[in-house]
């Protein structure tokens, strides 16, 4: 019995593995394949909206510019160029040569059906915008009936996928909104980028295949790699085993970087030492600017001045020490043109400096009258609650830290916690709080949208989409609106100054540290990944962003001259997302050992 029982054993698991091989899709020359990773199953390829796949934006549909999201500027794509011809039109033309990766050309026709069945979708709204010419195959104009916000613009120029009229224009965008374009549907992908869909694998993985006749080529060089094939990761352990394993090329995912070099030393990231990971934008500890003493810029600049980055840095989540600016590392460029450096020595304040602060608050008359060790204010004690989220432990350690260093200025706060949706965006949402961490305002692609989203205040409905603290200065809404309007790089500048001004003087916020992109790459097969001294693309892989330089980080990368093979395609379709147990692909099947869970400890 037993004997029969192991031979219908052996059978069952030589079922298993000829189902498993047989939904393979093929296997792939490893030098010629790039493997990256997302945490859920690829599923949808709809490019407008609810699509998971890698590279749809920017790889297999196009926009007129692509923005490289760590440096802020704006690379022209299917666009020759885009200017602004008067106050209220703005011009783009084509490069010669665009075509649809079904051969037809690619045409201002296009642009315009595509801006319009952006609209038709629900998913954009360009305000003021009353009429898009066609002057010529190449040439588009988009008039304006009055002065349009010409930041909000830039937006659209890359968030615009460029779709073939003769392809959507049968498409009921009702329907669209719902469609995955896999299966059958999968006809309707043509786009004229540099890759097309292949095939998704249901739970496995999804294929990018080059698109050999690519317009590009002749402007950017033809792509190196033939693949793209996105994988299903779902866990930070089994990434750690597969990028040791050079089963994997790229990813976003929490991983202990300089554990990962010791075993595998052709692991890199975005820098070169700690923190490994790429810092973009501050994390902020909001003010409930409406909320007793929190309405005084003094008291705000006190606390400013007892927090201590540089702590919050060695004990708290993976990130670097802010500037005193909303404006992170992605925007150095425009700290530069503005003179940030000198703004904030004239009107900043010193971080880790308590003693300054106490006497900031004495001058408030907020003193402790009673010897408790916490002042009053009015006769109360200075009590204030932090909000967050039950399951953001960054924000709750950097809270505990951001605690313990208000404690020594009289300052007590306790930390609230409960779930991200009815809890702490709620409590954001209606100002039910007093202090709060949050990047909302600051993860945004130029300072005018970080200014605007953080300061713009006209009233409770119409205000900046991250203006928490709900904080007003009515010279601020006029150097917004004054900032949308103008084209003129010298007088952005120059309204910039003055925001940067305002927000030192004021502090409706304080950066406490710079918020990272977890990024690791391997160069094991690949190489030229961008980095910190080479930021040609950017490091963030996950759907959603190939048109913020994603696209040209896939785009950019080179063979590191490995040895020509052909092996069996990774699969990373292991779903466990528990210790390190959880093996993948071909690892399960010859029972390799796990590799120990990599996730970053705190210091």
């Amino acid at each position: 019995m037993k004997r029969h029982l192991a031979v219908a054993l052996v059978a069952l698991l030589l079922v298993s593995l000829w189902s498993f091989a047989s939904v393979r899709a093929e296997d792939f020359p490893r030098n010629e394949t790039i493997y990256t990773a997302n945490s859920a199953p690829p599923a949808s390829a709809n490019p407008f909206q609810g699509g998971n796949i890698i590279g749809i934006d920017g790889l297999v549909f196009e926009p007129l510019f692509m923005l490289n999201f760590m440096t802020t500027e704006l690379k022209p794509w299917l666009a020759e160029y885009g200017k602004w011809i008067d106050s209220t039109t703005y011009e783009v033309k084509l490069r010669e040569g665009t075509r649809w990766q079904d051969g037809k050309p690619l045409t201002a026709e296009d642009v315009k059906f595509s801006f319009e069945y952006y609209e038709k979708l629900g998913l954009k709204k360009f305000e003021g915008l009353s009429e898009i010419k066609v002057v010529d195959d190449r040439t588009v104009r988009f008039v304006f009936s009055g002065q349009p916000n010409v930041w909000v613009w830039d937006q659209n120029l890359y968030s615009v996928l460029i779709i073939p009229k003769h392809i959507f224009e049968n498409l009921d965008p009702e329907k669209v909104k719902t469609m995955t374009f896999t299966g059958d549907d999968k006809k309707y992908l043509v786009g004229s980028g540099a890759y097309k869909l292949k095939e998704v694998v249901e739970q496995q993985k999804s294929i990018l295949e080059r698109n050999e006749d690519w317009w590009g080529a002749k402007y950017f060089n033809k792509p190196a790699a033939k693949y793209i094939i996105q994988l299903y990761v779902s866990s930070n352990d089994q990434a750690a085993n597969m990028f040791l394993k050079g089963d994997l090329d790229v990813a976003t995912y929490y991983l202990d970087i300089a554990e990962l070099k010791k075993q595998n030393p052709n692991i890199v990231s975005w820098l070169d030492k700690e923190p490994y990971f790429p810092p973009v934008v501050p994390v902020v500890l909001y003010f409930n600017t409406q909320r007793e003493p929190m309405n005084m810029p003094a008291f705000r600049k006190a606390i400013a001045m007892a927090i201590n980055p540089e702590q919050i840095v060695q004990q708290g989540p993976i990130s670097a020490v802010p500037d005193q600016t909303p404006l992170g590392p992605i925007m150095q460029g425009w700290k530069d043109k503005i003179g940030a450096k000198d703004i904030i020595n004239e009107y900043g304040w010193k971080y880790g400096d308590l003693q300054d602060a106490m006497k900031i608050l004495d001058q408030l008359g907020i003193k402790d009258t009673d010897g408790d060790g916490i002042r009053e204010y009015n006769g109360k004690p200075v009590e204030l609650h932090f909000v967050t989220c039950s399951g953001c432990s960054d924000w709750i350690q950097a809270g505990e830290i951001i605690a313990n260093q208000l404690k020594p200025l009289g300052i007590k706060v306790v930390i609230d916690k409960g779930d991200w949706t009815n809890f702490f965006m709620q409590k954001l949402n209606s100002g039910d709080f007093d202090l709060a961490l949050h990047w909302a305002g600051t993860f945004k692609p130029d300072p005018y949208s970080v200014y605007y989203n953080l300061m713009y205040y006209k009233n409770e409905t119409d205000k900046g989409g991250a203006n928490f603290g709900n904080y007003h200065n009515e010279r601020v809404n006029e150097l917004l609106q004054k900032l949308a309007a103008t084209p003129n790089q010298d007088e952005q500048i120059k309204y910039l100054k003055e925001l940067t001004q305002i927000w030192l003087q004021d502090v409706p916020a304080v950066p406490v540290y710079t918020g990272t992109v977890f990024y690791e790459a391997n160069t094991q097969y690949w190489k030229n990944w961008p980095n910190e001294k080479n930021p040609y693309g950017v490091p963030i892989f996950w759907p959603g962003f190939g048109t913020w330089g994603t696209a040209l980080a896939m785009l950019g990368v080179q063979p590191a001259q490995a040895p020509t093979t052909t092996t069996s395609s990774p699969s990373g379709t292991t779903t466990t997302t528990g210790g390190g147990g959880s093996t993948c692909g071909p690892a399960a099947l010859i029972l390799l050992a796990a590799v120990p869970l990599l996730l970053r400890r705190r210091r």
